[in-house]
């Protein structure tokens, strides 16, 4: 029997965790809504999803009015970790908490593979 879409999603969330470094992770609708995560109890994915949304919105509408092309990636440094974004075709995106010393060269690598595994599996009929 073949798996369905969320079981899919597990399986690449959960190969993403084990790069190690990662505190939380998740797919999101560029709309904002939480389509599927992996993230400890003391993060809200839901209003992480929203957040996360919104940022790229804001990126996006950014680099349209200073016509810099379309937004690849995004991080935000933060002293208790970096969030990472990555669009994930053209209506969800890919979402990263690391931990603060977290080897983002690594994450970024297998965050771009896991993007379009992702973008691949929501075009699924």
């Amino acid at each position: 029997m073949s798996k369905t879409k969320k079981e899919k999603l597990d399986d690449v969330l959960t190969g993403l965790m084990r790069v190690g470094q990662i505190k939380a992770c998740g797919v999101v609708s560029k709309e904002g809504l939480l389509i599927n995560s992996r993230a400890p109890p003391d993060v809200d994915a839901r209003i992480f999803s929203a957040l996360c949304s919104t940022i790229m919105g804001a990126a996006e509408a950014a680099s349209g009015q200073m016509t810099t092309g379309t937004v690849s990636q995004i991080s935000v440094k933060t002293e208790k970790g970096t969030i990472v974004l990555l669009p994930a075709g053209l209506k969800a995106i890919l979402t990263v908490l690391t931990e603060p010393e977290a080897q983002l060269g690594l994450i970024f690598f297998e965050m771009e593979t896991r993007a379009g595994q992702v973008d691949e599996i929501l075009r699924e009929m």
